[in-house]
């Protein structure tokens, strides 16, 4: 039995949002407005809806199934959101041809809300179900491993869904589609050589928000055109510059939705609250991310939200990822006035810590780069830091120290007279000094371990190790940095953490510029913070170890790590 185009799923959701049973932002309330006035006057325009056509993308979502979490091997089940925008881009077809209306599509959600599954289905139904000769789809990124990212994503749900396996065959290459004329998947990214050959009916752009390569975006929609009904599928994050290539696409997407640009070829979809929203109303977080409690969870994004409010540097994440709002800056960690927030600051007594257990870590540096020492002494409920950040004056003594400073950092030279930065004469860290002063600690404290760096000097590591230090390897990628840096927010949050004023692990606490995996497992990166992070990250370290209320075990020579 023939649906008609207001009782379709499309248009019920559309309907609740427009009424206000849906809890939804203004620019998709006006995605939904559009679609509803469309149903009574695009026909003049030559548009018409499809209800069957627009059923048949969605009912192919049910071959999909969930990868990973408690739901992992049931079916997908597309909810009344993803209907909607499923539905519309395949449903609006032209009255005459049959051919689909909309050519470009702009899909803005939250972290976490389900994107990759969100974009293999209609993929894997483009290269097969449209008609398409040689059926061309791309996962399409600036860098090979950001394109394999969600390439492989559906090469994992084609492998484990007995039915997508009848239909399409994958290989690390290239996902190929055995009925509906050979339609094949393929990741595709600028160093991978193969743009200019590409001829794409489906272009998946993955977080466009990290885009910066314009050439590459022009090159790729412009080999569309030759295709009857192509679709550019644009799904991202909120970023940070909204000046930039996705920024443009975003601001395109408003005029069009408000009416100011009139294009009945793209369509758009912007899940975001008003930019002066709340962080703790839960409407809000729904306006963002439309589909919390079911791929995100509530309480995660109540706890951030809590945590944004209590440290001010990490407002700005905040708003980019859990309530899908653009925001004009860098990312940042933990602003400078959080971080010397009330007690935070009181002058520390060394000699009362005499024989307490601590937790070192330990930033080493081969050369020119800062070194820091890290020791984290846990009393009651508070934390106390004493950090240790080296430096070496470079060739020509105090003169060219001097000229470091004025090129670097002014402050050096007052923090050296204080007594805050300890400069090494020479052109690289006198690796001497730093063993004498893990002997000292060892001395002072009752050392429990010593987190440190694989990256850093050699020669310091054996110097320990031959010493019988409790050395632990503390590696820096997001399994092992993600956990550290949560517990130092939380204590930063409940101002538990006591580091006595020190400026430069002051200053570096703030340069710190953190970078997220799609798990949000964080972990701070050097190479987009603004200036030294040495003492931050060895801070970071020790404050993770400390916190887990255990020793662990002890490394021996070339075995052991976090």
């Amino acid at each position: 039995m023939a649906v008609e185009p207001l009782d379709h799923s499309v248009s019920r959701y559309a309907l609740s949002v427009v009424e206000g049973e849906t809890v939804a932002g203004d620019l998709v309330r006006m995605a939904c407005e559009r679609h509803l006035l469309d149903l009574e006057t695009a026909g003049d325009r030559g548009w018409r809806f499809d209800p069957e056509r627009a059923s048949q993308v969605i009912k192919f979502a049910s071959l999909l199934t969930h990868q990973k979490g408690p739901d992992a091997g049931k079916p997908i089940k597309l909810q009344p959101w993803q209907k909607f925008r499923h539905g519309s881009v395949y449903g609006w077809v032209n009255e005459e041809t049959g051919l689909r209306r909309f050519r470009s599509t702009y899909h803005q959600v939250g972290k976490k809300n389900g994107k990759t599954t969100d974009t293999a289905s209609p993929m894997l139904y483009s290269v097969c179900m449209d008609g398409e000769g040689s059926a061309e789809a791309y996962c399409a990124a600036t860098t090979r491993d950001q394109a394999k990212i969600l390439f492989n994503g559906i090469g994992e749900n084609v492998k484990k869904s007995p039915l997508l396996r009848r239909m399409f065959g994958a290989t690390r290459q290239e996902i190929v589609a055995k009925i509906g004329g050979g339609g094949v998947i393929k990741a595709l990214s600028r160093d991978s050589g193969a743009i200019d050959g590409a001829n794409p009916s489906f272009l998946a752009r993955d977080e466009m928000h990290r885009w910066t390569d314009r050439e590459l975006a022009e090159t790729l929609t412009e080999s569309m055109i030759a295709r009857a009904q192509p679709i550019d599928w644009v799904i991202t994050t909120a970023g940070h510059d909204i000046g930039g290539l996705c920024g443009e696409t975003r601001q395109y997407a408003e005029q069009v939705l408000r009416g100011a640009v009139a294009d009945d070829r793209f369509f758009a979809y912007v899940a975001e609250p008003p930019p002066d929203a709340d962080p703790l109303d839960p409407r809000a977080w729904l306006m963002g991310n439309p589909n919390l409690g079911i791929s995100k969870p509530v309480e995660a994004v109540k706890e951030a939200a809590e945590r944004a409010v209590a440290i001010a540097g990490q407002m700005p994440n905040f708003r980019r990822f859990h309530l899908n709002l653009w925001t004009e800056t860098a990312d940042t960690w933990i602003g400078r006035d959080v971080w010397d927030y009330g007690e935070a600051v009181a002058p520390l007594d060394i000699t009362q810590f005499r024989g307490l257990k601590a937790w070192v870590g330990l930033d080493l540096s081969e050369t020119t780069d800062t070194t820091a020492l890290a020791v984290a002494v846990p009393v009651g409920s508070l934390i106390y830091l004493f950090a240790y950040t080296f430096i070496p004056s470079g060739k020509g003594g105090h003169s060219a120290f001097i000229k470091r400073a004025q090129r670097e950092k002014k402050e050096y030279v007052g923090w050296a007279k204080e007594g805050w930065l300890e400069v090494h004469h020479g052109a690289a860290i006198n690796t001497g000094e730093i063993i004498a002063r893990m002997k000292w600690v060892r001395e002072f404290f009752d050392l429990q371990e010593v987190a440190f760096d694989a990256w850093g000097s050699a020669e310091v590591r054996k110097a320990l190790d031959d010493m019988r230090f409790p050395l632990l390897e503390h590696r820096q990628g997001f399994q092992s940095m993600s956990q550290p840096m949560r517990k130092v927010e939380e204590a930063v949050a409940e101002n538990r953490i006591r580091h006595g004023g020190n400026p430069v692990l002051g200053w570096q606490v703030g340069n710190v510029a953190p970078v997220y995996d799609d798990a949000m497992n964080v972990k701070p990166s050097k190479k987009r913070s603004q200036g030294r992070i040495d003492a931050a990250v060895a801070s970071i370290m020790a404050v993770g170890r400390a916190t887990r209320g255990e020793t662990a075990k002890k490394i021996q020579r070339g075995a052991g790590a976090v």
